[in-house]
């Protein structure tokens, strides 16, 4: 029943909610002592908020299951001062738009909307 709702909703023009998107992978460098950092880490996630994989050369991935998780470790991370990298929400992304076929001599400022 909920389905068919769902479907009304967006045959009808309503867009439908918002999807959460997986986070990207955190990858954490120079990591000497695996056991203090997963320590650091149940402070701030519940261990089945995250999962970690050793990779070479002492980085660990650290994959998230929740958008909320990932923002707390990268604030913790931010914080301390700690060498990681990562991507940016699918939600924080900017949006690109290109628009082919314009003369060049087409005002790009025109707020106008006339052509």
């Amino acid at each position: 029943m909920l389905t068919n709702e769902t479907n009304l909703n967006s045959a009808e023009g309503n867009p439908s909610p918002a999807r959460n998107h997986k986070p990207p992978p955190i990858f954490i460098h120079g990591v000497i002592n695996y056991g203090e950092m997963i320590n650091l880490i149940r402070n701030i996630a519940e261990d089945k908020q995250y999962t970690t994989k050793s990779l070479i050369n002492n980085v660990i991935k650290i994959n998230c299951v929740t958008p909320e998780t990932y923002r707390n470790l990268i604030k913790y991370f931010k914080e301390s001062n700690t060498y990681y990298h990562t991507y940016h929400l699918k939600e924080e992304r900017a949006y690109r738009i290109v628009i082919k076929h314009l003369h060049h001599s087409t005002d790009t400022e025109d707020k106008t909307g006339t052509a």
